[in-house]
């Protein structure tokens, strides 16, 4: 703590005590969450795995997955420009993963766009992707 200025040092709030009822509906919560979450468990550590399924009517858990539809192949689409039209130069995009030896870029709080549906695009089925909602890119190049 010493490093920061005197102006940024300050003293944290003493914690308030929570009272009888506050830990009683916490403990009631992570149990309910607890019991909820058995059959997403069980699913999670089958052979037959569903993704993107609610198991409960209230869907507090489930078992979301982003990306379950993902193939084992994909392409690697690359953007290179050119003057003269025979020296082709890669445009190495700052969040795009090229480079296995440059480290992961940090984006947060921002989102670096381009470089994530350029990335998707890679994905099958290329040639429909590109010609449907991917149609953006032939615009940008």
């Amino acid at each position: 703590d010493a490093c920061w200025p005197r102006v940024l040092r300050s003293r944290a709030p003493a914690p308030r005590r929570r009272g009888a009822l506050r830990r009683l509906v916490d403990v009631a919560l992570v149990l309910l969450v607890a019991k909820l979450s058995r059959p997403v468990v069980e699913n999670l550590l089958s052979s037959q795995q569903v993704m993107n399924t609610a198991y409960d009517p209230f869907k507090i858990v489930n078992t979301y997955g982003a990306f379950g539809s993902v193939g084992e192949a994909r392409y690697e689409p690359v953007i290179s420009l050119s003057t003269d039209g025979a020296t082709w130069t890669e445009v190495d995009l700052p969040c795009k993963p090229t480079d296995v030896r440059r480290r992961p870029c940090w984006s947060a709080p921002y989102h670096h766009r381009l470089d994530w549906n350029i990335w998707f695009i890679g994905f099958k089925p290329h040639k429909q992707m590109l010609e449907s909602r991917e149609r953006w890119l032939y615009s940008f190049l």
